[in-house]
């Protein structure tokens, strides 16, 4: 395996306290003993956070360690303070194996240890097919109601898991180095007419925009500390919520997002220059 890149994505819980799990991701590649990829904590919840890191594995000895060393984006409230970093201890584990299991050690940036725990995973392939078999089930349920079925149909090309889901009145906070960022606004499943604008700190850049396959493209300079990107849901279309998707990218990092609001509502993305 060694000298070769291959990704692993694992999906479960990390446990803390002895009894409070978050649940946990992480996508890792690795290159001669070379670890890399990015972790999401809390993913789907109000504290929802992406990090990058970086890690090692020994394929003769079956170890891997990993550390998080780097924030890209939170929904917690970000005021420059620090954040308590995963650092997965030496653990047993195969590449090609279908669980992750073992302790780390939380740490802050200067190395101060903060909370300590368990991590406990499963690969995202397993985890896809039972996803998978349960959608079947549901769409073939003459008791599930179709417009269920149509959000199905709607949503069935997108991963989900890998989507940062912007909601009602909810900031996330985006961490750049970049000068500048790109969104890449679409309808990743079923064109049913969802309408948005789009503000930079309360001036319009996109003006009730109806979202189609077509992809609409928006440089926004960042010359501020702090910048607010605001959404604004102004139709839901045809089909349940608003749900336009909006990849942002700094040149470095990409963050895959879809919006899930009712008609006049907003979600707010803060991007900070680091």
């Amino acid at each position: 395996m060694q000298g070769q890149e291959d990704v692993n994505t694992f999906m479960g819980f990390i446990k803390i306290q002895d009894s409070l799990l978050i649940k946990y991701k992480v996508e890792l590649q690795q290159e001669n003993g070379v670890v890399s990829g990015f972790s999401l904590t809390d993913f789907g919840g109000e504290h929802e956070t992406k990090s990058r890191i970086e890690g090692t594995y020994n394929e003769e000895r079956s170890l891997l360690s990993f550390r998080e060393v780097e924030l890209i984006y939170t929904k917690s409230l970000y005021e420059e303070q620090d954040f308590c970093n995963i650092h997965l201890e030496p653990t047993k584990f195969k590449w090609d194996s279908g669980k992750l299991m073992g302790n780390f050690k939380g740490k802050f940036n200067d190395g101060t240890e903060c909370i300590n725990g368990e991590i406990a995973m499963n690969s995202i392939e397993k985890i896809d097919k039972r996803i998978t078999k349960f959608t079947k089930k549901l769409k073939n349920s003459r008791r599930v109601p179709d417009s269920i079925k149509q959000q199905l149909d709607k949503m069935k090309i997108v991963d989900t898991l890998n989507l940062n889901v912007l909601k009602k009145d909810e900031v996330t906070s985006i961490l750049t180095a970049s000068k500048k960022i790109t969104c890449t606004i679409y309808d990743g499943g079923q064109i049913d007419k969802d309408v948005i604008t789009v503000y930079k700190n309360g001036k319009i850049l996109l003006y009730k925009y109806e979202i189609s396959d077509t992809k609409k493209i928006l440089t926004i300079p960042l010359t501020d500390k702090r910048s607010r990107i605001t959404i604004e849901s102004n139709s839901v279309g045809t089909i349940g919520e608003n749900t336009t998707f909006i990849e942002i990218s700094d040149g470095v990092n990409n963050i895959r997002t879809m919006t899930n609001l009712k008609i006049d509502e907003k979600t707010d993305i803060d991007v900070i220059l680091k």
